[in-house]
């Protein structure tokens, strides 16, 4: 009965990311202002471990995409990532290991997950099996007013399956999560034409 009960709550947890994540999102004016300046917003979690953070790219929804699919690309902005290699893939899955190094005290953890793809420039993922408990997550592109802008929004899940104060994974998560987005953004940038990209990165 206890697993039963466990396996439920996992099961409406996922649902409630799962329809937060096919959402928009909501900002108050001041976020707003912040984004619209280039910082990083996070935003009111669903869960306690829950996580999710916006910010604001100056470029095409198409060219934004283009780099979250990409999984060459992710050395590039997620500074951790020792390997990565796909397991398995389908049209519009894939299946991730991943060993990463968040600190030069602890041994590398690794954990394999799945990517799925859609509706809309939505990437869903799930912990399969490694280091972690659980692991699992989202994040999303919203149009703004602006065909040369989006918001992308980041959400994650992290239950890492011992004792660890929930202030130390805050911590954690106040610090990777902006560094990830800011240095994705970068790599974004990366792609706008030469001008474009002095202007974005000044």
């Amino acid at each position: 009965m206890k697993n039963y009960s466990l396996q439920f709550g996992c099961f409406i947890l996922m649902m409630v990311q799962i329809l937060s994540a096919q959402g928009g999102e909501d900002y108050s004016s001041e976020q707003e202002i912040q984004l619209s300046s280039g910082e990083i917003v996070f935003l009111e979690p669903e869960e306690p471990y829950l996580f999710k953070a916006a910010i604001q790219i100056d470029a095409p929804a198409d060219l934004v995409w283009s780099v979250m699919r990409d999984p060459e690309r992710i050395p590039n902005y997620v500074k951790s990532l020792r390997e990565s290699t796909i397991l398995e893939s389908g049209d519009n899955w894939k299946i991730i290991e991943q060993k990463v190094k968040v600190h030069s005290l602890l041994p590398k953890f690794r954990y394999v997950f799945k990517e799925q793809y859609g509706p809309g420039h939505l990437i869903q993922f799930e912990h399969v099996e490694g280091s972690f408990r659980d692991l699992r997550g989202w994040w999303r592109i919203d149009p703004t007013e602006s065909e040369k802008s989006v918001r992308l929004v980041y959400s994650t899940f992290i239950d890492v399956g011992w004792f660890i104060p929930i202030s130390w994974v805050k911590k954690g998560i106040n610090k990777d999560v902006p560094e990830l987005l800011m240095l994705f953004r970068k790599e974004v940038y990366s792609d706008l034409p030469e001008e474009a990209s002095q202007e974005q990165n000044e």
